[in-house]
Parts: structure tokens; sequence; C-alpha cells
């Protein structure tokens, strides 16, 4: 094999797949060629002329698309661009050696393979800067649009095709108030709740192939992906003394659940997803809502009381909502310190209804968002569009201009502002459509980071 016989290859090859054995001479007169050139790049390779491999190896391939050593010459000509310093050529190579394989999960002692683990080296070393410094065009889809694809690995090459650049991928099940009845638990692999199916197994390595970045939805308001223990309920005031649990609803505060959060957290990080986007609540009244582990917690820390069970939070309904507030947004910033240990650079984003801009006291009191303590956090902020509300146009570009300048003497760095419209695709081929559609206009030529979301506006 002309690894082990190339002068300088042998350690090389722990590390990187073996090539193929040269065809023997006068048999297959056209392969013998394709031998010979594969050998003058190897040469020309190991001995630092990467130029040289690169540009033969590059002729190789244009030369020879049908060549059982194609994928072969595909690997090394993405290292030559990587030894000569050339990042973006070697990234193009290693994707393109990736994207003409088939779409089930390569094998280990593959090409592809070693390319996939390759990109990912990239993305860990270069951080944010691989994929998501530049401006994002993101899809967001539900689950249950992901399930109906037939075949995800070319409808990701489709969406990249359309101008998608970042995907944000849905890491549990809902509410269950907000679908029918249905399983729940996550779409990754994890010991800590039910598992769903591993979609993030089959969609991250497809995107990642194709340059596009993977951002997972992970909603803790309203945990359709795990039983809520009942001491992580809460109660409304002016209702009663017992302790009761909407459906679907949390503490968010309660140390225990937050244990819970961090460790599933964890486990979603090694899917090799590129950031983690915190969804919004959808339901209104949390201005109203407490339990027995915040309301300590806040008595704690203001010395205060509430007058009892039975009473409304007033006359501190602000103070104990902007507290609460905070309180979550110190956790999701704790939450992103512990997992850029592991991954630096993980872009984390908080999710919000357009009310925190157009409305800001509204949104603190229903919803309990905050933008300016969200970026003084330094964590990115997506805004959906919402129905309903009076200051809204119905035009979604000039509804965007409006969030836009309402947040430029907060915004800061624009690169940390993402801002939704809704699509209403029908069906996959629609949405492609759609996509295309609404990239062709102002709204997606231009600005901050665009969210695509395949469907109504959140209530």
């Amino acid at each position: 094999m002309l690894l082990v016989v190339l002068p300088g290859c042998a350690a090389l090859a722990h590390r990187f797949p073996p090539s193929m054995p040269p065809t023997a001479s006068g048999v297959e007169p056209g392969l013998d060629v394709q031998t010979r050139l594969l050998e003058s790049a190897y040469r020309a390779y190991v001995q630092g002329r990467y130029p040289l491999a690169s540009a033969l190896l590059q002729r190789f391939v244009d030369s020879n698309p049908n060549s059982p050593r194609l994928r072969e010459a595909r690997w090394w000509l993405a290292r030559s661009y990587e030894e000569s310093g050339n990042l973006q050529a070697a990234l193009s190579a290693y994707r393109a050696l990736v994207g003409a394989a088939p779409q089930s999960i390569p094998r280990t002692d593959s090409y592809e393979f070693h390319a996939l683990n390759r990109l990912d080296e990239f993305r860990r070393s270069l951080g944010p800067s691989s994929l998501l410094e530049r401006r994002q065009i993101a899809l967001w889809l539900t689950n249950a649009d992901w399930l109906t694809i037939p075949d995800v690995g070319l409808w990701i090459a489709q969406l990249a095709d359309a101008g998608v650049t970042a995907l944000i991928v849905e890491a549990g099940s809902p509410p269950r108030e907000t679908v029918q009845p249905g399983p729940i638990g996550v779409y990754f692999q994890t010991s800590k709740v039910p598992v769903v199916e591993d979609l993030f197994k089959v969609i991250v390595p497809a995107a990642h192939a194709k340059g596009m970045a993977v951002l997972a939805s992970l909603n803790l308001h309203e945990p359709g992906w795990t039983t809520v223990n009942p001491e992580w309920g809460i109660a409304m005031a002016n209702r009663t003394d017992q302790v009761f649990l909407p459906v679907g609803h949390v503490d968010v505060l309660h140390p225990d659940y937050q244990r819970l959060v961090s460790e599933v957290a964890q486990d979603l990080l090694r899917t090799d997803i590129d950031g983690l986007v915190v969804g919004a609540r959808r339901a209104k009244g949390f201005s109203g809502e407490w339990s027995p582990t915040s309301r300590r917690m806040f008595e704690g820390q203001f010395g205060l009381s509430f007058d009892g069970h039975d009473q409304s939070v007033s006359p501190d309904a602000w103070r104990w909502a902007g507290w609460k507030t905070r309180s979550y947004l110190e956790f999701v910033a704790r939450l992103t310190q512990q997992l850029r240990q592991t991954r630096p650079g993980l872009l984390v984003a908080v999710v919000v209804h357009e009310r925190a801009v157009l409305s800001p006291a509204d949104a603190l009191t229903e919803y309990g968002e905050d933008v300016i303590e969200t970026k003084q956090r330094g964590l990115h902020l997506v805004v959906q569009p919402e129905a309903g509300m009076p200051e809204r146009s119905d035009d979604q570009g000039a509804a965007m201009e409006t969030v836009r300048q309402r947040l430029a003497p907060t915004a800061g760095d624009e690169r940390q502002l993402w801002l939704g419209m809704t699509l209403g695709a029908s069906d996959q081929s629609s949405l492609i459509t759609a996509v295309r559609a609404a990239l062709s206009t102002k709204v997606g030529q231009a600005g901050t980071h665009l969210v695509l979301i395949n469907g109504p506006a959140i209530p």
C-alpha cells in the first residue's frame, strides 16, 4: 500500500484511511494512469509541496469523476489544502467528500467518516466563527415536520441550495396542551429522560456536511419532554393554599429541576450541535405564579413575605416578576458557562415574544421576558412574531423593521439578534418555494439573522 511504502507516511497511517492498492499495470490502462497520478500527488504531499499536491489531486478529481479512487483523492486533496493553510478550500473538499457519500451513516473505516471528524474538529477549534459568525438564515421546523421527510440528507441539501445556513431543531416533545397526545421525551440519546427517537444523529451530520449550523431548541418553562415532578409544580396567587400543577408548567427556579436541565443539556451537547435555543413561554400569567421554593428564595433575599397564600402578589408584583425573570436568566447564563467548558463558543439564545420589544411591561408580567437583561448577560435574542399585537403591522417586513428600530438603542452586537418571520408552508416542496420567496425580498437580503418559522405566529 502507498501509505506504507512512501517515506514519511507511516505516521499518518494510524490517523487517516489507507490508500487503495495500486492497479496492476497493463490490466486497466485507465486505472494505471490514475494510480501514477495519485503516486505523484502523494510524493508531493509527503515532501511538503502541498500546492503541487493539491493541483495534482484537483486534476485527478476533475478528470476522473467515476474513478473507484475518487474518495481517496478527495480526502488527500482536503488534507493538502489544510496543510497549505487554505482552510476554506479544505472545508469545501471535506464537504464534497461527505456530500458524495450515500445518506446512511458512513463506516468508521471510510474516508467519509474521517472527513466528518475533520469537519467536527474544525468547528470545535474555530468556535462560532466556522459556522455562526456570518449572517444566518435559520429554518425552524417541528419534529412532526422532520418525521415526515423520507430522505433527510437530500432535503437538507435542497435547503442549503435555497439559501438556508442554519437549522433550529426541537430537542424535545412540545407542551402537552399544544398538540395531540403523543410520546413524551427527547430526540437525542440520553439516560436522563425518555427518548422518542434519535433525530439529531441523522440531522446534525447531514447539515454539517453542507456547511449548515444546527441549533437545538429546548423549552424550559413548559417541558413537554419529561414527566414533571410534583415538587416542581407552581400555584397561582389569589386561588388556594394548596400547590397545584397546571399542565406541563414548572417552577424553573427549583434546584432539582435546574439540575435535570443541566444534565440533559450536557447530553444534548454530545450530538455536536452548534448552539442552544431556549424556547419562550406560551402561557400567560408569569407574575401570578409561585411555588414554595421560589417564594422562600424571594423572601430570603428581600426580607419580605406575602400576606397570605390566598392573597395576590400585589403590591410587590413588579419586584416579584422582575426577580423571577432575573433569576431565570441567571440560570440560563450559568448553564451557558457550564456548556462552554465543554464546547467553547457555543451559541445560546433566548426566545422572546415581539411583545418584549413592543410592550416590555406586558412581556415581563405575562411571560417573564426582559430584553435588556437578556442582552446584558451576553445571550443571543430571538424575537418571534406574535399575533394580535396592536403595534404590529400586517406586513412582516414592516413589522420586523419596527422591532429592529425599537431594539436599536439596546441591541448592541447585531450578530446577537435573530428576527423571526412565518412561512406557513403546507408541505416539503412548498416550503422550499416559500424559503426562496422570503429570501428574495428585502427582509431576506439585509439586516440581522433571520429565523424562518414554518407555522403561525406564537399566541
